[in-house]
């Protein structure tokens, strides 16, 4: 089990550039079996892909923050691993023989199921990369050993007992270069960023996710599902038919994206984010402004459908908590006007 130490940290090696701490060097992490592969992002799996330095999907952050408070029981010291480009950091498999996924990282938490460990040198520098708090879980290059045909394109990455096999021995070494901007910015804005998502029919309540659904409820800085991320990757070759940048709308705790209804005066839907794969239909747009800087927020290739707090005109007595958002022709009510504006805690 992992172990806690509650004192100061001293020098993390690689902190996050959060609080205004200048951004780490990232690294690449590949395994003994083929060292010409290296852990990226595939279709929201962990993956060996081709290596590859301007990959930016191969850049991951090895984040130390919570290492002096918590080692493995060797005493080791925790890490996560953070992939630059998403910002989800590598989580614990569903037990062995299992795929380690991927979470949306708050590195301000200190989530266990996220915290990994290196071994001692297994040889030539290759560590085993295991679970804090169960060291007998390793990372394991599925059927990446010589009697299964090596390390593949599209190799995951499963938690395995030790069998010593090279599959299972890792370096996490620096990058040779930074990773290499995104070229899809709008505007010159990063390609996501943290916001919160209100109307002008209701300013003090915030679009969340609950039972599955995306409603608008109270406006709570703390409350994390109503944090949402802007992914704005594909905004410059996907825009509406007036020329406006895609995006889509990503909840920071969930990671499900913002779809659009089954057609008018139906709900907007949420379906897990794969941002490798360009989903027209989780890509939206806004309007010109509206006044007041409110502006639509429409499918980005039917702009006369757009969110709509359904009955919470003044007609029909406001916002309420558990107002469902769906999709309606614009009828200029103040229901239909939106901000995307940042998320403050």
């Amino acid at each position: 089990m992992a172990h806690f130490f509650r004192h100061h940290h001293h020098g993390e090696e690689h902190g996050s550039s959060a609080g205004g701490r200048s951004s780490p060097r990232t690294v690449r992490v590949y395994t003994k079996a083929d060292p010409n592969y290296a852990l990226s992002i595939r279709d929201g799996d962990v993956i060996l892909a081709p290596n590859d330095p301007n990959d930016p999907y191969q850049h991951w952050y090895k984040d130390l923050r919570h290492s002096t408070r918590v080692k493995d029981e060797e005493g080791f010291p925790s890490f996560a691993l953070v992939n630059s480009v998403t910002g989800e950091a590598i989580k614990h498999s569903l037990g062995a023989q299992n795929q380690v996924r991927l979470v949306p990282y708050n590195p301000d938490y200190l989530d266990e199921s996220v915290l990994w460990s290196e071994s001692n040198d297994t040889g030539k520098g290759y560590r085993c990369i295991r679970m804090v708090n169960n060291i007998r879980l390793n990372f394991d290059a599925f059927h990446g050993d010589k009697d299964h045909g090596g390390v593949r394109d599209g190799t995951t990455v499963v938690l395995w007992e030790w069998l010593k096999g090279d599959n299972q021995r890792w370096k996490i070494e620096p990058q040779s270069s930074d990773p290499p901007p995104p070229t899809n910015y709008v505007g010159g804005r990063p390609p996501q960023r943290t916001v919160r998502i209100f109307t002008k029919a209701g300013p003090d309540y915030s679009l969340t996710v609950r039972d599955g659904r995306v409603v608008l409820a109270p406006t709570d800085p703390h409350d994390d599902h109503q944090a949402r991320l802007t992914h704005a990757k594909y905004g410059t070759e996907v825009k509406d038919e007036e020329g406006f940048p895609s995006f889509a709308l990503v909840n920071k705790v969930t990671g499900e994206a913002i779809k659009h209804a089954i057609g008018a005066k139906n709900p907007i839907r949420l379906v897990p984010y794969n941002p490798e794969y360009l989903d027209e239909s989780v890509l939206w747009s806004e309007s010109n402004d509206t006044g007041e800087g409110f502006r639509c927020i429409r499918m980005v290739n039917n702009i006369r459908l757009n969110f709509d707090a359904f009955h919470g005109d003044k007609d029909h007595g406001g916002v309420r908590d558990g107002t469902t958002v769906v999709l309606w022709e614009w009828l200029k009510g103040d229901n239909q006007r939106w901000k995307i504006a940042p998320h403050c805690k």
